[in-house]
């Protein structure tokens, strides 16, 4: 009876594939605000799934449940191709904007996953300028050659990725300089780390030409305020909430 999946989790499965089979993921966009160029659009994607009684299931949750399942590819190619229109739609607009793509373990392991982003790029019609795609520090650390294998592929055709979930562990930071990422995105934790090691984190990013997220920022006193001077990309509530399109952009401080 060991690993039992519990029969709520069941269901949701297949209301996933449900969703995913017609189209019916809702697409949420969080605004990131930029500190130095406040202006260009940026935003951060997710998802979430409405039940038939109207609960919301949130992006963590699905992406877990289809971790669980062999969904997980569905779910990639649901949030890159979601992504890439979003940014064709925003390149017309603006030339400058940029959206984080969240990708799963199961794409940092696929030998193939860089070639399918960069033919699904070509396919939108889209410069590689703003595409960001998303791995966890805790997924890298899994198998660091095949990590380094894909991101490495990735920075060939031009794409740019981040470390999410980036923490003040001693790995994390030789991690950072192997992969030769250009974002990190920083754990909750690490948001209320230290002074030290706040300005350790930032220090070795910023000369490395890092640029730092800070996200979930609900509150202006949810973080360590060294923080504030070496953010570059900041969400959460707090911020702005999550929009359904990306017809949003922060307003320009200075003219």
């Amino acid at each position: 009876m060991k690993n039992r999946v519990p029969e709520q989790n069941i269901k949701l499965m297949r209301l996933l594939k449900q969703a995913m089979d017609e189209d019916l993921l809702i697409p949420r966009y969080h605004p990131l605000l930029r500190t130095r160029f406040p202006d260009r659009k940026t935003y951060l994607l997710n998802c979430q799934l409405k039940t038939a009684s109207g609960q919301l299931i949130p992006y963590n949750s699905l992406r877990k449940l289809a971790g669980m399942s062999d969904m997980a590819p569905a779910l990639d190619r649901w949030m890159a191709g979601t992504g890439l229109q979003a940014l064709k739609r925003m390149h017309l607009e603006q030339p400058e904007a940029s959206i984080v793509i969240p990708q799963s373990i199961t794409a940092l392991h696929n030998p193939e996953y860089p070639h399918w982003i960069g033919r699904q790029r070509q396919r939108e019609d889209l410069s590689s300028r703003g595409l960001v795609i998303a791995f966890r520090l805790s997924q890298i650390a899994k198998d660091l050659k095949r990590a380094k294998d894909c991101i490495d592929a990735l920075h060939k055709l031009d794409i740019r990725t981040m470390i999410d979930q980036f923490t003040d562990h001693p790995a994390a930071v030789k991690i950072l300089k192997v992969m030769n990422c250009r974002y990190i995105g920083v754990s909750s934790k690490l948001l209320n780390a230290s002074d030290d090691i706040v300005h350790r984190i930032i220090d070795i990013s910023h000369k490395r030409g890092v640029r730092i997220l800070l996200p979930g920022i609900a509150r202006p006193n949810a973080m360590n305020l060294r923080w504030s001077s070496g953010a570059d990309l900041l969400e959460g509530p707090y911020i702005h909430p999550a929009t359904d399109d990306t017809s949003f952009s922060f307003p320009r401080v200075i003219d």
